[in-house]
């Protein structure tokens, strides 16, 4: 009979134990999807802050900053020959 009872008692404190488990579990879960959220959040404000970026060489660009001139030129050299092989690929 003491084995029942002790074996009684080691299911109920893994039960228990199982209980904060789900509990844990869940809490982790939730601030894993805020997390996620987060990090999305973030993705898309680093996106943002390259097109601005992007946006401040041209226009400096522009106003004669030679480093900056010559990533101009060479970004529309770039385009256009991105532009040259889509045409190429179109014709095929």
């Amino acid at each position: 009979m003491d084995y029942l009872k002790i074996l009684q008692e080691k299911i109920s404190l893994l039960l228990n134990k199982l209980d904060e488990t789900k509990v844990l579990n869940k809490s982790l879960e939730s601030k894993n999807e805020n997390l996620i959220k987060i990090n999305k959040d973030l993705e898309t404000k680093i996106k943002i802050i390259q097109a601005k970026e992007k946006q401040l060489k041209i226009v400096s660009a522009i106003n004669d900053d030679d480093s900056d001139k010559q990533y101009f030129k060479n970004k529309i050299d770039y385009l256009i020959k991105e532009i040259d092989y889509c045409i190429e690929r179109i014709s095929i």
